[in-house]
């Protein structure tokens, strides 16, 4: 298992570390999905999956469902 430590700067952003955006082959304007597994967080980069697949899998915190649905396609459409 790889480990690498980051820092959260004021704005809520994190710098994947190198080694780790080597790894999963991560370049910039890729997109990235995280998963919450209890107190874990999982970073996913998304290939060609469908927006639909991943929105049957898992449910957002605080939001409805249609709200995040909504904010998901405008991010997808935006990046």
């Amino acid at each position: 298992m790889e480990v690498s430590v980051g820092k959260v700067t004021s704005k809520g952003q994190v710098t994947i570390p190198k080694e780790i955006r080597e790894t999963l082959g991560v370049n910039e304007g890729d997109k990235l999905i995280f998963l919450v597994e209890g107190d874990k967080v999982v970073l996913r980069k998304v290939g060609s999956e469908k927006l639909s697949d991943i929105l049957s899998r898992r449910r957002p915190w605080g939001e409805r469902g249609l709200e995040f649905q909504r904010r998901l396609r405008e991010e997808w459409r935006s990046g």
